[in-house]
């Protein structure tokens, strides 16, 4: 009944360890996505707030 015990138990650990390292490399390309995204909207942002420093400063 023991050999037969640890093989199942140790199976169904490696379908576990599997199953959530898929899910790592799932989160991880979302997070390599959300990264670029957050990157580029950063650069949207000071391009924006030095157009309004330029435009503050020719009407001043």
């Amino acid at each position: 009944m023991r050999r037969w015990l640890v093989p199942s138990v140790l199976g169904l650990l490696e379908a576990r360890e599997k199953k959530a390292r898929e899910e790592v490399a799932r989160v991880r390309v979302q997070a390599e996505r959300v990264q670029a995204a957050l990157g580029e909207a950063e650069r949207a942002l000071q391009r924006l707030a030095d157009a309004r420093m330029t435009v503050a400063e020719v009407l001043a």
